[in-house]
């Protein structure tokens, strides 16, 4: 079946295209000002101890910084979202390729006739 071979390369590589994008910075512009944002999947998602001070920068935060995640949250949820749907969609496509495939894999059950003697 090469359906389910196309269907499982399609969901890996949907894998792997969404997040190699969820893990690039992104930017918004608000008021003719450009923020640099993190990415849609957070440092400290990756490597635990990394702040993540996008969306709550702190008590102790500046007012640019506080703009910046202002300006900020909606995107990286946004992002977030369409990351998430992208990779679920993707291992739900891999999942049917690999059931498909393993399906085609496994022997036939037998037929048994009884026969009476």
């Amino acid at each position: 079946m090469v359906w389910a071979r196309v269907v499982l390369a399609g969901g890996l590589l949907l894998l792997v295209a969404a997040f190699s994008l969820g893990t690039q910075p992104q930017s918004v512009v608000v008021d003719d000002q450009i923020y640099s944002c993190d990415a849609a999947i957070a440092p400290s998602w990756l490597e635990p101890g990394t702040p993540d001070q996008t969306l709550s920068p702190g008590s102790a935060a500046t007012a640019d910084q506080r703009r910046a995640a202002t300006a900020c949250g909606p995107v990286i949820h946004r992002s977030r979202v369409a990351l998430l749907s992208a990779v679920g969609l993707g291992g739900l496509l891999a999942l049917i390729g690999w059931t498909a495939i393993r399906e085609q894999r496994a022997p036939a059950p037998r037929e048994l006739v009884l026969s009476h003697d």
